[in-house]
C-alpha cells in the first residue's frame, strides 16, 4: 500500500461533505483531528454526502479508496453540456462489464485471448456538477462486488498502481551510466524503500523503462550510420534526395529518402501513388511508410520511403509535404490507402486535388473481420 493513500483524509460534517480542496486533505497530519476519518474508515453513507472542487479530485478520491480495498477504478460514462464540459462521470470498477465475444470467437486470431478479467461488476461511484454550490456532488456510490479483491499485500503489483517517478528515473538514468547492471539497480532501490511493497513498481517495469530509453537513443550509432549512407548515396547520386526531422533532445525523429530513380520512375508513373504503413516491424518499432506505384511492365515501383516517430494526421502531413518537396511539386492524380483516419485528413489538407481510394485488399480483410457470415 502506498503511502499516499495511507495518508488520504476526507474532510466533512453531518451536513455536507467538505471538498479536498487542497493536498492537506490528502497528506496532512492530524488524523485523530474532530471532523476528519480516514479513508479506509469512511462508510457509504459519508461517501454520499462529500463534495470535491474537480473532477480529477473525485477520481483521485475514488481511485485511493480501490487501492485501500484492493480494486482498480475505470472511467466509464460521462455527460456534458452544451459547451462540451463535463457535468456528470461515472466511475466503475475495473472489471465493470463483459468481454464482447466477437473478440472471443474470431477466426483469425494468431494469439491466445488474454484471459478474462471482466465479470459484470456493479461497484460505481457517480458524481455530478451542482451549478448552484459550484462543487461536484456524489448521487450514486455501489460498494458490492461479485469477484474476490486483491489482498493489501499485492495490491502494489497492480498494473494501475505501478509508476517510475521521475526521481528514481534520474537515479536509474545516472547508474546506468555509471554501468550498474538493471538487476543491481533494482536491489538498490528496494533496499532504498525498505521493501518491494514500497517501490511502486516491478523489475519488469524497470527493465521496459530501460529498454524505451534505449531505443530513444537509437543504439550504435544507427541514426549517424544511416544518415552518412544516404550522405554517401548523393555523393554518387545528384538526384538523391533526403530529409529528417529531430526532437527536441537532438535525436532522429522523422527520416525521408529517394534516390534518382524513384524520382524518375515517378515522373513517368506517379498518377496513381499507393500510401502503405503497414510495415511497421523493425528494431525501434518506427512504421515504415512505403509510397509505389506501377510501371508499364505492371511490376512495382518504389518512388519513395521514410521512418516516422508515430501515425499521427501531422506526422503523415510532413510526409507528403516532403513528398511533394522531393517530386517538384507533381502531386499524383489518385492516393490508394488503408483507411486510416490521421492518413485520409493528412491527404485531404496536402493533396487536396486529388483522387483518395481505399485499397481492395483492406476492404475485403475488413469485411471478413467485421461482417458476420450469414450476412
Amino acid at each position: 500500500m502506498s503511502e499516499h493513500c495511507q495518508e488520504v483524509q476526507v474532510n466533512y460534517n453531518e451536513e455536507v461533505g467538505k471538498s479536498l480542496n487542497d493536498g492537506s486533505n490528502f497528506d496532512g497530519e492530524g488524523q485523530s483531528a474532530e471532523g476528519y476519518k480516514k479513508i479506509s474508515d469512511l462508510t457509504p453513507a459519508d461517501i454520499k454526502r462529500l463534495e470535491f472542487d474537480s473532477e480529477d479530485d473525485v477520481y483521485a478520491f475514488y481511485s485511493c479508496y480501490a487501492q485501500i480495498n484492493g480494486f482498480c477504478v475505470r472511467r466509464d460514462d460521462v455527460r456534458r453540456e452544451s459547451n462540451n464540459n463535463i457535468i456528470m462521470r461515472n466511475l466503475v470498477c475495473n472489471r465493470a462489464g463483459l468481454r464482447s465475444k466477437k473478440h472471443m470467437e474470431r477466426n483469425d486470431r494468431v494469439r491466445e485471448p488474454k484471459p478474462i478479467t471482466r465479470t459484470n461488476c456493479m461497484a460505481r461511484l457517480r458524481a455530478e456538477f451542482d451549478n448552484h454550490t459550484r462543487k461536484w456532488m456524489i448521487v450514486d456510490f455501489e460498494d458490492t462486488h461479485n469477484h474476490e479483491m486483491t489482498p493489501s499485500q499485492y495490491v502494489h503489483l497492480m498494473p494501475a498502481y505501478r509508476s517510475i517517478s521521475d526521481g528514481i528515473k534520474a537515479q536509474v538514468d545516472s547508474l546506468r551510466l555509471h554501468g550498474v547492471r538493471t538487476c543491481h539497480i533494482m536491489g538498490l532501490i528496494i533496499g532504498q524503500k525498505g521493501g518491494h511493497a514500497d517501490v511502486g513498481f516491478c523489475k519488469k517495469d524497470l527493465y521496459n523503462y530501460i529498454d524505451q530509453q534505449k531505443r530513444a537513443k537509437i543504439n550504435d550509432g544507427d541514426a549517424f550510420a544511416a544518415l552518412s549512407y544516404l550522405q554517401a548515396k548523393a555523393d554518387s547520386d545528384s538526384f538523391m534526395f533526403s530529409k529528417f526531422t529531430t526532437t527536441e533532445e537532438g535525436r532522429l525523429d522523422n527520416l525521408f529518402w529517394s534516390d534518382g530513380v524513384s524520382r524518375l520512375d515517378y515522373h513517368c508513373f506517379g498518377d496513381v501513388v499507393a500510401f502503405d504503413t503497414t510495415y511497421k516491424k523493425n528494431k525501434y518499432n518506427k512504421p515504415l511508410v512505403v509510397f509505389s506505384g506501377y510501371n508499364h511492365h505492371g511490376e512495382t515501383v518504389i518512388f519513395a520511403c521514410a521512418l516516422v516517430s508515430d501515425e499521427k494526421t501531422e506526422t503523415y502531413k510532413w510526409v507528403l509535404e516532403t513528398f511533394c518537396e522531393c517530386m517538384f511539386g507533381k502531386h499524383p492524380k489518385a492516393v490508394v490507402t488503408d483507411g486510416d483516419g490521421a492518413m485520409r485528413e493528412a491527404i485531404r489538407a496536402v493533396l487536396p486535388s486529388s483522387f483518395h481510394r481505399l485499397c481492395a485488399w483492406h476492404l475485403h480483410k475488413n469485411a471478413c473481420d467485421n461482417v458476420e457470415e450469414d450476412h
